[in-house]
């Protein structure tokens, strides 16, 4: 009904003036000013300035090209016609005309009210087109626009008019890559596709690794992971994510958080077991907790620690190997063998605790088998023998001290009575006599696989000493150089080069070198070069390989070495990992009359024996420590032996010598205690303690097994401890097995136990890694184990979500083709060195090729489904439904091929619309996306689709929803962008480079914050349906830090925040945005002139002529003794200038408070404007053009908006809606843009007989 109205209202007016009075006030009064006046220069002869005015004999005439009377309008008002130097008008005939050509034009307008303009074929623009392939293909980093040419500005100044938008071949082609570049970041999925940031496959598969990483994160937590060492790399067993949040679910059922994200299924699983009656050992306590609201995630994550373990990812299928990677662990045992290290330093008091693990305490009777006491090189000690033992060493160390003078008196070489078993004890701990070097390698290596000239002597692990007696370098794998030697450890044992000297009282100098051989893999060796003497070792230097870099031993002058000492090169592996640890050696001594070489000696046959000459092959435990030191007293008599230093050594031992002395070591192995083997018993919960005196506890363990005295029976818990409990154990402790017999009662009630706390309280409840990273080398691509995450947390819908993620995820990588390959390349490795692995291997080969040929059907079977998405997003992208012949076309195409010709069609790339022979209304899919194209430059989304699809679209009540959901949404920022930075003149202001970096070194620092800031108070602007007069007097705007500090306004926090007052900053609206100011001024100075010009063009739609010419260019700088302003003064007070001047440059005066980036700064703001309103700054400005000129700024601002949304110039016909929307109640710009959408202009197309 309204719209009916309005256009009987046009027809009135018309009507009334389309009489004769009209046609005769042309005829009898304007036609004679024109010929007076005008058409001497714009006759149709000489059509000064393209304007011929001779033409125009009747109204009838004029009516016809209105856009030549607009320009005579423009021409009038800025005062150019007539020209100063032609015959002027006077006031009452200038008015005349003025008056009759407004009314005309206004006649013409109402006459043609609501015309939609000519119909014109519209191209995307290049905004229009990135955001819409960014909103088809879900990837907001694609820039596919970014290498066409840059689409000029038109109609009312903006970047989406039509007939501006111009097709060239050029372009075309840039098109077609375009669309091939997009193709190609095309991920064809097993039901459909997806569009990825990347176009690469690698970055495509790690893309859906993370989205089941996020999948999972959703509803895990992580904690504290574990590593395992391979070959010296630390390795992520994948224990550290993944976990069941178990603390977040206490909080929520106790009260003390929210349930917010939590799964309602594990809730209720969770409440339904912690409230059970049913008894279980491990509940009972935790329920206790619960109701009471006190339980908290420690006190469930130890018995999570003890009944669950983690195992290698790797290791998974294994003979004899897991079965997953979470599985259940069972602390319960039969019996337990308990160990407890001691230290010599003290006596110890130990606790043996037998609990009840928490089942009551019948049946708890434990039998502690065998305590006793267990040290290397010693027999073990049970503790019934102890007081025996003490009393046996002490009655040694009496005879010892008591030898002390005599023996050493004998090995000073002289004569003294003293028992031959004291007198070697001596001279072993004194390092008298040879060195025994053993076990020597005794397996004979003739070849390696390659070289027959490579040979040496083998132990078990790869432990070895090899020779290459050839004159090549050759790699076995590592490096051997010609005529070395080189050496192997075991991962427990080291190898050991060792020269057993021939002679007596030798000084060496000794020297050498080691080298890691293969040091591309594994962590490194140690190495250790010693003097061996008897039972004492002197380390002449020690260190860790430095990778390939050879390490330097020596020289190491003056070593005294007797007969049968020794000098050892000890070679271990590094943390006990001995992958790639070959290592060439080599030594060298010297007495300065022979020298001995182990490479020159033995490389040339190193299997004539073992030894081989001096030399000796063996090998050690790694852990092996042979230094002794010596008390200084024996030092010095070992230096220099006399019986004055026998005395005082004989003095220190009666003062310190402890029943751990090396000289008593004899005496503890040759002791037979005369009790036998006992055990203790006690009853549950009950503590024995025992005493250990500290010279026996000094490198030992005790060591006592416990079991049930009646194995069908009762469970216990045993532990030694070393303080004492501070009351009986009758709870179960997490982490200390359980004794039970088997097939007890005990033993299945237990069990029953574990196993209901397992299926509540996983410890993880995927495993989140999915790329094993636990193995050096592994065949497995990507692991899944989410089966507890299914089962505990995951609704119907959520489980299918998963499992289409995952299907994503081996589809897009390809797992089953690449494992074809990653088998074939690691049976080639493994299998070069060990044959013995072709069996272990080749069960495996037949399965992943048929998994292979599996997948190549996959990839077929889902070419239809890939197809048909495209054929889906072809719609999208056409902005209408396809036709079948479309369908058919696309459908024979391959995917990316299909998608190129979508992307290139005439139907993406132009807005087409179609016309009917009269003026009349889009159809719905058109509107859709008319005003999708206006509100978020791209295409319609899926409910605007919906809507049009319905054919309700056209309903206004219905269109309004829409245009008010939209401005609602994100992608109104768009608008903000296009629209609202385009109407200020500052799309550009993120990019601008015109600045001088020596006067505003800062400006490219906060260029983006400038523009952003604009880009925001639009954003609030539409989607807060704001009065557009807050683009003149905000007292707010949006800021971060750094464009807070630029304005010098206080500002805390992070990233962007609304900021009230800004007047009080001298700031408010689009005035004092520095975006505004630094685009309208030069790139040293500021420039009234420029800014006065888009005060009075952009904001008030004020025409200014362009300058004349001949007229020169200001400097950009002011000369020295001028100010800015006072430059522009100079310059406007040119009289072809000035009249132009008067109108912009006060304006700009105004805002020279600002510099040329907007900073503030002091300066004289005062003007007065053409009208003769006195300004001063910003804050005048703003209240002249708020007030006075409101209704212009208001008037402006709604031509730009109807231009925008148009994609065109405004014409004379919409001068009406313009004007209606200017008048918006309260300017609140959501109205404005409903008026604009439900104008015929928007909703129709002119007809082409029209």
């Amino acid at each position: 009904m309204k719209t009916l109205s309005a256009v009987c209202v046009i027809a009135l007016l018309v009507a009334s003036s389309s009489n004769g009075f009209a046609a005769d006030a042309f005829d009898q009064s304007i036609r004679p000013l024109l010929r007076d006046y005008c058409v001497t220069c714009h006759s149709t002869e000489k059509q000064e300035g393209e304007l011929d005015l001779q033409r125009f004999t009747s109204l009838e005439h004029v009516r016809r090209q209105p856009d030549v009377w607009e320009h005579v309008q423009e021409q009038l008002s800025l005062g150019e016609m007539p020209p100063k130097d032609a015959k002027q008008l006077s006031a009452e005939q200038k008015q005349q005309l003025v008056s009759w050509v407004q009314t005309t034009l206004n006649e013409i307008a109402l006459a043609n009210a609501g015309d939609p303009g000519p119909v014109v074929l519209r191209r995307l623009s290049n905004h229009e087109y990135t955001y819409t392939l960014r909103d088809l293909t879900g990837v907001p980093s694609l820039n596919p626009a970014r290498e066409f040419p840059v689409d000029g500005a038109a109609g009312e100044g903006f970047t989406n008019v039509g007939a501006a938008l111009v097709m060239s071949p050029a372009l075309l082609s840039k098109y077609l890559e375009a669309a091939k570049d997009v193709s190609r970041h095309m991920v064809l999925l097993p039901n459909g596709v997806r569009f990825s940031s990347s176009d690469s496959p690698q970055d495509w598969t790690n893309e859906s690794l993370a989205r089941v990483r996020t999948f999972y994160a959703k509803h895990t937590t992580s904690g504290s992971g574990s590593l395992t060492v391979q070959q010296g790399i630390p390795l992520d067993v994948g224990t550290g994510a993944g976990r069941l949040p178990v603390a977040r679910y206490l909080d929520a059922l106790q009260g003390r958080s929210n349930a917010t994200g939590l799964s309602l299924k594990y809730l209720e699983f969770l409440r339904t077991a912690l409230t059970a009656k049913q008894p279980s050992v491990l509940l009972d306590p935790l329920r206790e907790k619960f109701a009471a609201k006190q339980l908290v995630a420690a006190d469930i994550e130890p018995w999570q620690q003890a009944l669950w373990k983690f195992s290698n990812i790797g290791h998974i299928g294994r003979a004899k190997g897991p079965t997953a990677w979470q599985e259940p662990a069972s602390p319960l045992v039969s019996q337990q063998e308990l160990r407890v290290e001691l230290d010599g330093s003290r006596d110890h008091t130990l606790y043996l605790v037998g609990g009840t693990a928490g089942d009551g305490a019948t049946g708890d009777a434990v039998v502690w088998d065998n305590p006793r006491l267990v040290a290397k090189g010693r027999p073990d000690f049970p503790i019934a023998q102890l007081p025996e033992l003490v009393r046996h060493l002490e009655a040694d160390r009496t005879r010892i001290i008591a030898s002390t003078e005599a023996a050493l008196t004998v090995l000073a070489g002289g004569e003294a009575d003293v028992d031959a078993t004291l007198l070697a004890r001596w001279r072993d701990y004194l390092g008298f006599g040879g060195t025994q070097l053993e076990p020597l390698m005794t397996a004979k290596l003739e070849r390696t696989p390659d070289y027959d000239f490579i040979k040496g002597w083998r132990g078990d692990r790869d432990l070895g000493v090899l020779a290459n007696s050839s004159d090549a370098r050759v790699r076995i794998p590592g490096v051997m150089e010609p005529h070395s030697i080189a050496t192997h450890p075991a991962p427990d044992r080291a190898s050991v080069i060792a020269w057993k000297s021939p002679v007596t009282a030798l000084k060496l100098t000794i020297s050498g070198t080691v080298t890691h051989a293969h040091p591309e893999c594994g962590n490194g060796i140690t190495w250790t070069l010693e003097v061996r003497r008897g039972a004492t070792t002197e380390k002449l230097a020690s260190g860790v390989s430095e990778g390939a870099k050879p390490i330097t031993l020596g020289p190491f002058e003056n070593v005294r070495i007797d007969a049968d000492q020794v000098v050892a090169l000890v070679i271990g592996p590094r943390d006990g990992n001995h992958s790639c640890d070959l290592t060439a050696v080599n030594l060298t001594l010297t007495d300065g009359t022979k020298t001995w070489d182990l490479a020159k000696d033995v490389s040339p046959n190193i299997l004539s024996g073992n030894p081989n000459g001096p030399w000796h092959f063996l090998s050690q435990p790694t852990s092996q420590d042979a230094t002794l030191d010596l008390p200084e007293p024996l030092v010095n008599w070992r230096k220099n032996p006399s019986p004055e230093l026998a005395k005082l050594a004989r003095e220190h031992l009666e003062k310190d010598f402890s029943l751990s002395h090396p000289l008593l070591a004899a005496s503890i192995r040759s002791f037979k205690g005369s009790a036998e083997k006992s055990s203790l018993t006690s009853s549950a919960p009950e503590t024995i303690e025992l005493k250990i005196p500290a010279a026996l506890a000094n490198g030992a363990e005790f060591v006592v097994t416990a079991r049930l005295e009646k194995p069908g029976e009762g469970s216990v818990q045993a532990q030694v401890l070393k303080q004492k409990p501070t009351a009986p154990v009758s709870t179960a402790v997490p982490g200390v097995p359980i004794i039970v017999g088997d097939g007890s009662p005990a033993q299945q009630r237990f069990e029953a136990s574990f196993e209901e706390f397992r299926k509540l309280f996983p410890i993880a409840l995927c495993y989140m890694r999915i790329v094993p990273v636990d193995e050096v080398v592994t065949l497995t691509l990507f692991y899944r184990e989410d089966d507890q995450l299914r089962r505990l947390i995951l609704t119907e819908q959520e489980a299918k979500e998963l499992d289409r993620l995952w299907a994503e995820l081996l589809f897009v990588s390809e797992a089953p083709l690449k494992q074809v390959n990653a088998f074939e390349q690691i049976y080639q490795f493994a299998t070069q060195d060990r044959p013995d692995l072709v069996v272990e291997f080749e069960p495996m080969r037949q399965p992943i090729r048929q998994a292979a040929e599996e997948f190549r059907a996959r990839q077929i079977q889902a070419d239809t489904d890939q197809r048909q998405a495209v054929i889906d997003l072809a719609a999208l992208a056409w902005r209408r439904p396809l036709t079948d012949a479309e369908i058919k076309e696309l459908r024979n195409m391959p995917p990316r091929l299909m998608l190129t010709r979508v992307l290139t069609s005439s139907t993406f790339l132009y807005r087409s619309e179609t016309p009917a022979a009269r003026t009349g209304p889009v159809n719905d899919w058109e509107l859709a996306s008319r005003l999708s194209y206006f509100l978020w430059s791209s295409v319609p989304d899926e409910e605007l689709r919906s809507v049009a699809a319905s054919g309700k679209l056209r309903d206004p009540e219905v269109l309004t929803a829409q245009v008010r959901r939209m401005l609602k949404d994100d992608r109104v920022r768009r608008l903000a962008t296009e629209f609202g930075c385009q109407y200020l003149h500052v799309r550009d202001v993120g990019s601008l480079d015109e600045k001088s970096e020596r006067h505003f070194p800062t400006f490219t620092s906060v260029r983006a914050d400038m523009q952003e800031e604009v880009t925001r108070f639009f954003i609030d602007l539409f989607q807060n349906d704001q009065s557009v007069s807050t683009l003149l007097d905000a007292d707010y705007t949006f800021l971060n830090k750094p464009l807070a500090d630029h304005y010098g306004i206080p500002f805390e926090g992070d990233g962007w925040q609304r900021v009230e007052g800004l007047r009080t900053f001298g700031r408010g609206g689009a005035l004092g945005f520095s975006a505004t100011l630094a685009k309208h001024s030069g790139a040293s100075r500021t420039s009234a002139i420029l800014r006065g010009m888009w005060v009075s063009e952009v904001l008030l739609g004020d025409k200014i002529p362009n300058p004349p010419k001949g007229v020169p260019t200001l400097p950009e700088e002011a000369p020295e003794g001028l100010s800015e302003r006072q430059l522009i003064e100079r310059h406007s007070s040119d009289a072809r200038c000035a009249g132009c001047h008067k109108r912009i440059d006060p304006f700009g005066f105004a805002l020279e408070g600002f510099d040329a980036i907007g900073r503030t700064r002091a300066a004289d703001t005062k003007s007065v404007t053409f009208d003769g309103t006195a300004v001063e700054g910003l804050a005048g400005l703003r209240d002249y053009l708020a007030n006075q000129r409101r209704a212009d700024f208001l008037r402006q601002f709604s031509r730009k908006l109807l231009g925008y949304s148009l994609g065109r110039s405004a014409q004379l016909s919409d001068q009406p809606l313009i004007d209606n929307i200017s008048k918006t109640e309260g300017g609140h710009v959501g109205k404005m843009i409903e008026q604009i959408v439900l104008s015929p202009q928007f909703r129709e197309i002119r007809g082409t007989g029209q």
